[in-house]
């Protein structure tokens, strides 16, 4: 396997869990978490770049696209979770919904990366 593939699985990994653990805390304090999940995605989508040594343009560019496409997706995931009516998922809708769509970022991330190079 790749050097750089094995470093951002655990980038990606790490950075789902920590944002997981972010909006489980935000929730607990009562604030809102949409800046500090913002800061993570653009940071792992950073960092996934970095690792391909991708220009500096295509990075913030995916940056600001994966901060949207973040923002949309949880919002939906959320809803749904929301409305599946199985109280562990309403609980914690937003933590495995942040979990999963980091996961989906930061391998759509990858690829992309791993193909411009």
């Amino acid at each position: 396997m790749d050097a750089r593939l094995t470093k951002c699985s655990w980038v990606i990994h790490l950075f789902a869990l920590g944002h997981a653990l972010s909006s489980l805390l935000m929730a607990h304090w009562g604030l809102n978490d949409e800046i500090v999940l913002s800061l993570l995605t653009i940071s792992v989508i950073i960092i996934v770049t970095h690792l391909y040594k991708l220009p500096i343009e295509v990075s913030a560019a995916l940056a600001a696209l994966c901060s949207f496409a973040g923002f949309y997706l949880g919002s939906l995931g959320s809803k749904l979770l929301t409305s599946s009516g199985v109280e562990f998922l309403v609980t914690y809708s937003n933590e495995i919904t942040t979990f999963l769509v980091t996961e989906i970022l930061g391998w759509a991330t990858t690829i992309i990366a791993a193909r411009g190079k």
